[in-house]
């Protein structure tokens, strides 16, 4: 059995590559070119159709939220099998604390991008959101995206969450 020591020093190591790892999840996000944004609303007298955010949007943005923590998923679980085959235990608890952390810590380093990339507001984005996930049948690719985030994160915390916490946890954690 590895002493405590040993244990804290590859939790320690484990941080360190995951925090690499959060890195380059906002590099990976900020490779597809920016997109200028909207500075002043105070300057538009109405809004067009163009300017509402539509339900291909929001698909488009959980997708590639979706892709980008998908990577990230991957690239920490070779870390852990890395650290495993070396001989090392990390407790259950603390590699999925850890997991989870590392997890939220890379969806904050490219939410900004991926929303800026998008032309959207966090606050807009959220209700856009939910608006269309309360008429699920007239918009179930947008129910689809947000349920396929949903898995991913419960993946990750191993914490079954419902649809409303995803949203807001997945939009808000940037604001």
């Amino acid at each position: 059995m590895p002493s405590a020591s040993s244990t804290t020093a590859t939790i320690a190591a484990l941080a360190a590559a995951c925090s690499l790892l959060a890195y380059g999840a906002s590099k990976l996000s900020a490779s597809k070119q920016k997109q200028p944004s909207l500075t002043d609303l105070d300057d538009i007298e109405e809004l067009d159709e163009d300017d509402c955010i539509t339900p291909e949007d929001v698909i488009a943005i959980f997708d590639k939220l979706f892709m980008t923590m998908q990577q990230v998923v991957l690239q920490l679980s070779q870390q852990v099998q890395q650290i495993q085959m070396s001989g090392q235990v990390i407790p259950e608890k603390q590699l999925r604390q850890l997991l989870k952390s590392e997890f939220e810590r890379a969806l904050l380093s490219c939410q900004a991008q991926v929303y800026e990339d998008n032309d959207v507001d966090a606050d807009c984005l959220e209700e856009a959101t939910w608006e269309f996930m309360e008429s699920p049948e007239e918009y179930p690719k947008v129910k689809r995206a947000v349920e396929r985030f949903q898995k991913l994160y419960e993946s990750i915390s191993g914490e079954d969450v419902v649809g409303e916490y995803v949203i807001r946890y997945c939009i808000g954690i940037a604001c």
